[in-house]
């Protein structure tokens, strides 16, 4: 009997060396490295279990949670810890690492043109600051624009402009700073005008033909880009009205109950005018947004473009050193005021700010990567497809699906790619045009990622603004109208469009 125990300990011991000299050869062995790339790629691949989908959406929320409510760290080291046990998972699942990896990899390529737009808009903001234009517009806009008035203003101003570049961050990064400013100064809460900048700038995104998201939805879907805009503003044009009425209403009820004090208006005035040369002609570098658009630039030289701006202003107007404008653009303005209201207002942009919001945008996107080379969310959906009976019950599962993925997947072009792909061959076959599929995906997959706190888009307004979407979501009035709008209008039998017989 003793003999036999140490025979079994004696062979575990050997198993044990033995794999701890495979593990080691993996390591540093290429041919057997090779060898196993080869065993998991000859695996079958299997479909995701239930509870395989459940433990892999479910994840992410429990751990960050916990990472920021309870342990208050950073989301980095958490985000990548769900990326490597979804990656396992997967890898139960049948497939290889190189697969896996050529997914992230796939999925970070797909938003580095977004990734380097984020930098340059950086840039715009730190630049535009020091140069004083930012500051020219913030005085002036509390000098003129009534209290009453300024989130209609800003609502229709912001949404013009957003059509025009196509940009919705270089939107929010500028003018959106300066309507910051100017509602500080009238009394109106900082979350409400982030919401309405964010709305309008969103409206403008999925309705410009120089903006990268309905390009791409067409792309996907493979319909005409301008009837595709037609069909859009037959659900977005109803929204947009009610999202009108709406800044008209808070407009009025804020000036009535916290209206502005003219004290912290003078002060705030006369600091800029002390601080910073002052002048309406510091207005005229907005054109250069319409410049950009009519010489027909690409976005990012363009952006570069509105930053030169920015730093030839500071050197030539507010008196900046060379150095001082090229060290600004890298880390940022810093407010040097002696009124803390302006200095943690102007103290924003730059290279360095943006870099918590790319990491966060790596992760997310390779977060989403994995799940979607995995199975795990369009098995989720093909089981969601069982219930579709009506075609405004495909419209309502194609918007509901858009909003779901766009919560695991954190990334609009993601769930774009995912959620068209997935139900274009739905449309077709209950004899429903592509359109109201890009129709869908303007209105849920587009407009509502800046209202969720993790998902790419919101992590970069908060970036941008300081401010979270779960404060200024609710004022985000069409980035949730329109979701619910298109499930009106479907069961309607409002806006949707058939094939040809």
């Amino acid at each position: 009997m003793r003999k036999m125990r140490l025979r079994v300990l004696w062979n575990m011991q050997n198993r044990r060396r033995r794999w701890r000299k495979y593990i080691i050869g993996v390591l540093f062995d290429k041919r057997k490295q090779h060898r196993l790339e080869r065993w998991y790629m000859d695996k079958k691949v299997r479909a995701p279990h239930l509870w395989e989908i459940i433990v892999a959406l479910l994840l992410l929320v429990v751990v960050l949670s916990i990472a920021i409510g309870v342990l208050n760290v950073d989301t980095y080291g958490p985000f990548i810890l769900v990326i490597a046990f979804t990656s396992v998972m997967a890898m139960r699942m049948g497939l290889g690492w190189k697969e896996i990896q050529q997914a992230i990899l796939s999925s970070l390529q797909s938003v580095l043109q977004a990734l380097l737009i984020l930098i340059m808009v950086g840039m715009v903001i730190s630049t535009w600051i020091q140069g004083g234009i930012v500051p020219s517009l913030i005085y002036y806009g509390l000098r003129m624009i009534h209290p009453n008035i300024f989130l209609v203003t800003i609502f229709l101003v912001c949404s013009i402009c957003a059509v025009a570049t196509g940009s919705s961050w270089t939107i929010i990064g500028t003018l959106g700073i300066a309507a910051i400013g100017i509602s500080q100064g009238i009394g109106i809460p900082v979350y409400i005008t982030a919401g309405i900048v964010v709305s309008a700038a969103y409206f403008g995104d999925k309705l410009s033909p120089l903006s990268d998201t309905p390009n791409l939805h067409c792309a996907i879907v493979g319909v005409n880009l301008f009837e595709n805009f037609k069909n859009v503003l037959r659900n977005t044009l109803p929204s947009y009205f009610i999202a009108l009425i709406l800044c008209v209403v808070v407009g009025l009820c804020y000036q009535t109950e916290n209206g502005g004090s003219l004290s912290e208006i003078q002060l705030m005035t006369e600091t800029l005018a002390e601080n910073f040369v002052i002048s309406p002609w510091l207005i005229l570098p907005v054109l250069s947004v319409f410049a950009v658009i009519l010489l027909k630039i690409p976005a990012i030289p363009g952006i570069l473009f509105m930053a030169f701006i920015g730093a030839f202003c500071g050197i030539f107007v507010q008196g900046e050193t060379i150095a001082a404008v090229m060290k600004t653009a890298y880390s940022g303005f810093v407010g040097n005021t002696e009124v803390e209201m302006v200095n943690s207002l102007l103290s924003r942009g730059g290279i360095l700010s943006m870099m918590p919001t790319v990491l966060l945008i790596f992760c997310a996107v390779s977060y989403g990567g994995v799940l979607e080379v995995s199975g795990i969310l369009q098995f989720f959906l093909e089981r969601m497809m069982r219930f579709v009976k009506k075609d405004e019950t495909l419209i309502t599962l194609t918007v509901i699906s858009c909003v779901v993925v766009n919560l695991f997947a954190m990334d609009n072009y993601v769930t774009a790619v995912i959620c068209g792909n997935m139900f274009q061959d739905a449309y077709v076959e209950r004899g429903l045009s592509p359109l109201n599929l890009t129709r869908c995906l303007a209105e849920s997959a587009s407009v509502v990622s800046p209202l969720i706190p993790w998902n790419t888009c919101g992590i970069v307004v908060f970036g941008m603004l300081g401010i979270s979407p779960l404060q200024y979501g609710p004022y985000a009035f069409l980035c949730w109208l329109a979701p619910i709008m298109v499930i009106l209008l479907s069961h309607w039998k409002i806006g949707l469009v058939y094939l040809e017989k």
